[in-house]
């Protein structure tokens, strides 16, 4: 039987549809009912436009132990529906082949596609008004989430203006108390001077009371001589 299906699959892989057929049909007659050799005639018999043949066949396909054969019978008999524009029988054959492989990503696809397709107009339409309210809300929340970054980067701006402006004035306050120093400094010695030279005129006004004590002290002692020696 190996030996035959493969037979049968390389007339199939060639696109030897009709002759693929013939073998399947032939093994069919031989060897009575065989679930491999239906799904191999209802695939052949698909790709030919055959659909009847073809939904037949991969009914009786189904009668497989082999799940993964189920499965895949399971989807051709969702694209014979398909053809057929049965779309109602489609979604259920192609929800049982993924009931039977959840990884067969084609029947999925084709599942939800048809899903969409057979979606009231009224349910899309409350669908997209969601959908829009949706992005209006998140528009909102952004706006927001902006606003509030925009408000902590002024309060931010204005704490670092206020904090430089500090800076600032205790930068001139210390510049204003060192050009402030200098100049008392000079006051210092200029008082110091005049404190000289107030002191040097008190001692040249002693010494000049001085040498006219002196003078008067000569004046009298020579009084004194002549009154003595006249």
């Amino acid at each position: 039987m190996l030996l035959a299906q493969d037979k049968g699959l390389n007339h199939y892989q060639n696109q030897e549809y009709e002759a693929a057929q013939e073998y399947y049909e032939s093994v069919l007659s031989e060897r009575g009912n065989q679930a491999q050799a239906h799904f191999g005639r209802g695939s052949s018999a698909f790709q030919q436009g055959d659909l009847e043949t073809a939904k037949y066949s991969f009914e009786q396909s189904l009668k497989a132990d082999n799940e993964q054969l189920k499965s895949k019978a399971m989807y051709n008999l969702g694209n014979t529906f398909y053809q057929n524009q049965k779309t109602k029988e489609a979604l259920a054959f192609y929800r049982k082949a993924l009931e039977l492989d959840p990884t067969d990503k084609e029947a999925k696809y084709n599942y939800e596609f048809l899903k969409y397709q057979q979606q009231p107009p009224e349910d899309q339409q409350e669908q997209d008004q969601n959908n829009k309210e949706q992005d209006q809300e998140q528009e909102k929340d952004q706006e927001q989430e902006k606003e509030q970054e925009n408000e902590q980067d002024q309060k931010n701006k204005k704490q670092e203006d206020e904090n430089q402006e500090q800076e600032d004035k205790e930068e001139q306050k210390e510049n204003d108390e060192q050009q402030q120093q200098p100049q008392k400094q000079e006051v210092s010695e200029e008082e110091k001077s005049q404190d000289l030279k107030q002191a040097e005129s008190i001692l040249d006004a002693l010494k000049q009371d001085e040498k006219i004590m002196q003078k008067r002290q000569i004046a009298r002692s020579k009084s004194r001589k002549l009154a003595k020696d006249w």
